[in-house]
């Protein structure tokens, strides 16, 4: 049986963060925690920022890969959160190399916009965000967790791994 832990997740935006919704709440498929919105490969951690975050809460960082110029954000931000004594541990969940292209990898569609019959990649966006049924349309769309970040970048995030199997739950 699983020890009872805290998990912060860090994502890059608001379709991320909807989506973390629904595989934690509506699906149960991922460990619940709270999520933030923060670019991680782009924006410094400091100690504000983790200030409120319990003692021994698992901080979990989900990334775009698409954009390979600079990791040193990244890298910076990882150090920094395993030198914090309140963090009990930093996971590192690439998307490879984005969201989109990861539900593409988990449900059965050809493109991401078919989860919310969206005509465009923009109104896609918004729809994921609003969309009150999105357990429903993964689940019409054969969404399978095991293949939703299984995958490590062929670029320089490679270093960093995949620790998404760490968040998973996959037996009910």
């Amino acid at each position: 049986m699983r020890k009872k832990a805290t998990y912060h997740y860090y994502v890059e935006g608001e379709d991320e963060k909807s989506l973390l919704k629904v595989l934690k709440r509506d699906l149960c498929c991922i460990e619940s925690g709270k999520v933030d919105k923060v670019n991680v490969i782009q924006t410094r951690f400091t100690i504000a920022r983790i200030r409120p975050l319990k003692p021994g809460t698992i901080v979990v960082l989900i990334y775009d890969t698409d954009v390979d110029k600079n990791i040193d954000i990244l890298q910076y931000n990882v150090d920094f959160l395993k030198k914090q004594k309140g963090i009990q541990c930093v996971i590192c969940i690439p998307q490879v190399k984005n969201l989109e292209d990861e539900l593409r990898n988990a449900c059965k569609i050809k493109h991401a916009r078919e989860l919310t019959k969206s005509s465009t990649k923009t109104e896609y966006k918004r729809d994921i965000i609003s969309c009150s049924n999105l357990g429903k349309s993964l689940q019409e769309c054969k969404f399978d967790i095991s293949k939703l970040w299984s995958k490590v970048p062929d670029n320089k995030f490679k270093r960093f791994g995949n620790d998404a199997d760490k968040i998973k739950i996959v037996d009910k």
